[in-house]
């Protein structure tokens, strides 16, 4: 029979483990899209988008405003379910919106 240690370690205490902020945790896994209603990251905001979402819900035909963390890039769409003008957004980029992209995007996902 072998001796087994049944001892309980917080995970903060084992070397190499550490918590991690949202950007950092976003840069690890690849990037994460931040979006915004306003210009400059103010109004309602959602963060760390990991994955792709074929509706941005009420964030549909509202978002004036992206950021791009990690090494990702990303594709946002006009219409849901990835349809209607891509635009490709580069790792590590975030700008306003101008012209028809502006308060238009209703689908993203990662490349």
């Amino acid at each position: 029979m072998s001796n087994i240690n049944n001892q309980t370690k917080d995970l903060n205490s084992i070397e190499l483990v550490q918590d991690l902020d949202h950007e950092a945790s976003a840069t690890i896994s690849g990037g994460g899209l931040d979006l915004s209603t306003l210009y400059n990251g103010k109004g309602d905001r959602v963060d760390d988008l990991t994955k792709g979402y074929s509706s941005l819900g009420y964030f549909n035909n509202k978002v004036s405003w992206y950021e791009l963390t990690g090494k990702k890039d990303w594709y946002a769409y006009t219409e849901k379910n990835y349809k209607g003008i891509r635009y490709r957004l580069k790792a590590g980029s975030k700008g306003n919106l101008t012209g028809y992209a502006n308060n238009n995007w209703e689908s993203v996902r990662p490349v």
